[in-house]
């Protein structure tokens, strides 16, 4: 069981500056902030990661990028994800990314996550989202059941980036709340 505040890491699997996934970011980053939780949001174009490859850490130590990276893990207990879908897939981003974090020692173990997505399609990032929990289980993140999907992604936004549909809203806020009681309740433990 987590005391104190919740420390959230937040961030899109996308790199593109007009993100679907990073406008859908801050209506759970509002409701893991409202639940009590201190967010942090994380632009994963400014990690500047290398691809990953074991040579690159055969010495004994990570690159920068990669120690920057794990540290931001390593500080939080609770990660909001917002994932695109490439080719019926996790973006190559964000797995690169949690290929990095979970080098020995794995700085995934024990934390809580929650995940989401937009997509152009109709799938609203189903597929995505099915290999993402495969792979934060496969490395001890216990991922919140619950997720939101956004199916075509070009008509869900107004002009503003703003959600058109109040539900959609509603259910990406309670689902940062929700991280954040899972933090508390300490379900990764279990």
């Amino acid at each position: 069981m987590t005391e104190g505040t919740p420390r959230i890491l937040a961030f899109a699997g996308s790199l593109r500056k007009g993100s679907f996934n990073r406008m859908l970011l801050r209506y759970a980053v509002l409701g893991a902030r409202e639940a009590g939780g201190h967010v942090e949001e994380l632009d994963p174009g400014h990690l500047m990661l290398p691809l990953y490859n074991g040579d690159l850490e055969a010495n004994g130590s990570f690159p920068e990028p990669v120690e920057a990276w794990r540290a931001k893990i390593r500080q939080c207990e609770g990660l909001l994800i917002a994932s695109p879908e490439y080719n019926h897939g996790v973006s190559g981003v964000l797995k690169n990314a949690i290929d990095w974090a979970s080098r020995p020692p794995n700085v995934f173990r024990g934390k809580v996550a929650a995940s989401f997505g937009a997509t152009p399609g109709a799938q609203g990032t189903a597929r995505s989202q099915m290999n993402l929990r495969i792979c934060l289980s496969a490395v001890n993140v216990w991922v919140v059941p619950r997720t939101v999907l956004i199916a075509h992604a070009k008509e869900a936004f107004d002009a503003n980036g703003d959600l058109k549909d109040p539900r959609q809203v509603q259910a990406l806020t309670a689902l940062g709340r929700t991280l954040v009681q899972a933090v508390r309740s300490g379900l990764a433990d279990v």
